[in-house]
């Protein structure tokens, strides 16, 4: 760290030196100390993407600087910002790099503007199959290419068709500017264990070679509704070096941790008397010498577990496989199949409460790019895995998704994902699933019956049997029912998502109709006018949705009775731009017709 702190400062009086008179020669200054930071300890890749992003913007004419900032990004966090910088390159110097296209084609891609992805990576693709001959290292095979020109025509099929899932993020009792990830729950979702990588009660004072701590396993619980800070759970789980979770069972007292032993080898620690123990191998009938096993997932009844490893027998690449215990002996594993198993590779396998249904990690399946979180059902009489179904957006995105878990009745769920709302790198995020759930028609109906009924001393009729308006309440009045059939559009400045005050009143009134029934509950979606590219958009979207939802919590509703979600831009663009900026809030009923995602 002490080299990062003299690399910084070199910085500052640089800057100082040089001043505004010639920003090419500062542009070259910090460009040679991107390259110093990058070649020395090249771990140090936000230092050195900073300076290769400051040198860019003061030289737009230095290629160097501009490839190798928009390659940083693409190596971290907000890739689609490779964007300017690569298309610099390409004005002023189109063959600079063979994969110069596909790389374009790639931030194209991560800023989910689909046909502009296409359209570079065909471009590439006819270029590298014109040229068989060249070999060079900067050459992206073209079957690489062809994946991710797949993945853009899923992808717009699935941003256009949003599924009935929403983000949210849960704040810094959780996460921290530093990486986040591998959420692991107990049954009860009162306990949450993850790894992390920050700087705050980790077990080691020193950073590994990337520049970021070791790998700490911490704890939270769940009081009165809200997560507590997070705390390192000590030893034996954490030592001086790398510590992961990677599942733990229902009852929240034996915790399954990956180890850096052999090629990767999966441990459990079992919760004795209020303290971990020890953690133990598994057994070899899982961990392999030369493979890696890297996560884990088991049955209710703790006589079966799924399983991942790079052995032979699967698909190809990472695979789930799984192992059954019996008389507390371990048999051979066997492999998922072909079902859920790819060419590629699967990952973090969860298998929900119901005993059935599969939640995994695939970049083999119908994705639209990277890691995407999938879903299988089990058909215990024909014993077949149904295909599996893509989450679809907002779970999912163009980069990575990993280790989704899902409560008993698969409406809550928590992940690690790098987006909008976190606190930096790889977060953790709760999944809302809000699907099965009566729509506006629906609610007015069966209260229009329920009015109905008592006016007319009657039953009520006409109304969905599963609909449960509460029959101790009285008659809806006029004002109620206008308030809950009507689409609430709250309005914002350009490229702003603060609440004007001129909604608020109106806001009010939803929230005192709210604490009155308690069947009530609400939806939120965002939107964007066309500025900007198409991630921009779903995030500002996203943005004014939930600062809609916190004005909401503020006033007293219970988050759980909210779901808001960012839908990008309208997509009819006509009228007043500022209709296009907006969020709209309506009143729904959460009652369910069926438990759990269809």
């Amino acid at each position: 760290m002490n080299r990062l702190i003299f690399f910084l400062s070199l910085v500052a009086i640089s800057n100082l030196s040089y001043g505004q008179d010639d920003p090419v020669a500062l542009a070259n200054v910090y460009l040679e100390q991107a390259d110093q930071i990058y070649k020395q300890q090249k771990e140090a890749i936000e230092i050195a993407k900073e300076l290769y992003v400051q040198a860019a913007d003061l030289d737009p004419n230095n290629l160097r600087a501009n490839w190798m900032a928009g390659q940083l990004y693409l190596e971290t966090i907000n890739k689609d910002n490779a964007l300017p910088y690569l298309l610099r390159i390409l004005e002023q110097k189109p063959g600079y790099r063979f994969d110069l296209l596909y790389q374009i084609g790639r931030a194209y891609h991560y800023a989910l503007d689909f046909d502009n992805a296409l359209d570079y990576y065909e471009k590439y693709k006819r270029k590298v199959l014109g040229d068989r001959s060249y070999r060079g290292r900067d050459r992206v095979m073209p079957q690489e290419v062809s994946r991710r020109i797949l993945e853009c025509n899923n992808g717009k099929e699935i941003i256009n068709n949003p599924s009935q899932y929403s983000i949210v993020p849960i704040g810094e009792e959780i996460n921290s500017q530093w990486p986040d990830y591998a959420p692991v729950l107990n049954k009860k979702g009162d306990l949450m264990i993850f790894t992390s990588r920050r700087q705050e009660g980790n077990t080691s004072a020193d950073v590994d070679k990337d520049n970021f701590y070791f790998e700490d396993v911490f704890f939270s619980r769940k009081v009165n509704g809200k997560w507590t800070p997070a705390e390192n759970i000590g030893p034996p789980i954490n030592t001086q070096y790398h510590d992961a979770n990677i599942y733990l069972n229902a009852e929240g007292n034996r915790l399954y941790l990956y180890k850096d032993t052999g090629a990767g080898d999966i441990y459990f620690s079992d919760l004795v008397d209020g303290k971990w123990t020890e953690p133990e191998f598994l057994t070899s009938k899982i961990n392999s010498t030369v493979y890696s096993e890297n996560s884990v997932s088991e049955t209710s009844t703790d006589d079966m577990i799924f399983y991942t490893s790079s052995r032979p027998g699967g698909e190809g690449g990472i695979d789930i496989y799984y192992c059954i215990k019996d008389d507390g002996e371990w048999y051979k594993s066997k492999s998922l199949g072909p079902v859920i198993n790819t060419s590629g590779n699967e990952d973090s396998p969860f298998l929900a409460y119901d005993g059935k249904t599969l939640y995994f990690s695939s970049t083999g399946h119908k994705g639209y790019g990277g890691y995407d979180i999938f879903k299988s059902v089990y058909d215990s009489t024909f014993g077949e895995w149904s295909t599996p179904v893509n989450l679809g957006y907002p779970v999912n995105t163009p980069d990575d998704e990993f280790s989704f878990q899902i409560s008993q009745d698969q409406r809550t769920g928590y992940y690690a994902s790098v987006r909008e709302g976190g606190l930096g790198f790889t977060d953790i995020f709760m999944v809302k699933y809000h699907g099965n759930s009566l729509d506006q028609t629906e609610l007015i109906a069966a209260i229009q019956s329920k009015n109905n009924a008592v006016n007319n001393d009657s039953n009520p009729v006409n109304a969905d049997p599963a609909v449960s308006i509460d029959p101790d309440a009285p008659v809806y009045d006029e004002h109620e029912i206008k308030l809950m059939d009507h689409t609430h559009p709250i309005f914002f400045n350009n490229d702003q998502s603060a609440i004007k005050e001129q909604h608020q009143a109106e806001l009010d009134s939803i929230v005192q109709l709210i604490h009155k029934y308690n069947f009530l509950n609400i939806d939120i979606s965002g939107y964007a006018s066309a500025d900007g590219n198409p991630r921009y958009n779903l995030e500002l979207s996203n943005k004014r949705a939930l600062i809609v939802l916190n004005y909401l919590v503020d006033q007293g509703v219970d988050e759980n009775r909210i779901v808001a979600k960012g839908y990008g831009s309208v997509k009819d663009q006509t009228g007043d731009p500022e209709e296009h900026r907006r969020a709209d809030v309506r009143i729904v009923s959460r009652v369910r017709k069926k438990s759990g995602p269809n």
